[in-house]
């Protein structure tokens, strides 16, 4: 586990990571620091509209007790711990990094958590490669515009986004071709997008996979008053 003064850490906070979303957390939950761009996700307008709010009162309570069990097990392990996300229908890359920190002469751990997108091909090099961290798959799921499909209709399009053709979608799913056809018909109009290329990008973009048509789906709405 690395170990630094809070000064040192909060230096680092003003100068690095502008384009990416960071937080520090408590293992508890607690935010003790957000930068810019995580602020405006949780549609806060300063650092103090999050400061010291728990995870669990702005998000959803399962995808939040979901996030603290992992920054519990970072606290404890003192490794750490990547998960993969999904979140308005973006596939991101989370890493959860235990951090020991000189507070007031005493050192506490707090989690130190960095958010970024990971494209398709990112994530099948860090799934074909040992990088010593365990890849996690976030259970619990934000589909943003996706949301609107059914668990059917997700497995359609994330094969869509991964090149196959209906003929191939249909023998994967043990469907016949016209079953899939609808489908994809049915996508095309809740979407309200027409060209299958555009459905294909739009697959891609959320890097969606079949499995996210199991996982837990739910809408991320901040909280903040």
């Amino acid at each position: 586990m690395e170990s630094i003064t809070a000064q040192r850490l909060m230096d680092i906070f003003a100068t690095g990571f502008s384009s990416l979303s960071l937080l520090v957390f408590t293992p508890s939950g607690i935010i003790v620091f957000a930068n810019n761009v995580a602020i405006k996700a949780f549609k806060g307008e300063t650092m103090q509209s999050v400061k010291g709010k728990r995870l669990v009162d702005l998000a959803p309570p399962a995808w939040a007790n979901e996030r603290v069990k992992y920054m519990q097990l970072a606290a404890k392990s003192g490794n750490p711990i990547p998960i993969i996300e999904l979140l308005a229908g973006t596939r991101l890359y989370s890493l959860l990094r235990p951090v020991e920190v000189m507070h007031k002469g005493e050192i506490e751990t707090l989690i130190f958590i960095t958010v970024e997108p990971i494209s398709p091909i990112q994530l099948r090099w860090l799934r074909e490669h040992d990088t010593g961290d365990e890849l996690i798959m976030a259970e619990h799921i934000d589909l943003g515009r996706l949301s609107v499909l059914t668990s059917r209709e997700i497995e359609v399009l994330a094969l869509m986004g991964q090149g196959l053709r209906q003929k191939e979608i249909a023998t994967k799913l043990c469907r016949s071709i016209s079953t899939i056809d609808r489908h994809r018909e049915r996508i095309g109009e809740k979407l309200d997008i027409k060209d299958r290329a555009d459905l294909i990008a739009i697959a891609r973009e959320a890097g969606l996979e079949v499995e996210d048509a199991k996982r837990t789906h739910m809408s991320m709405k901040p909280k903040l008053p």
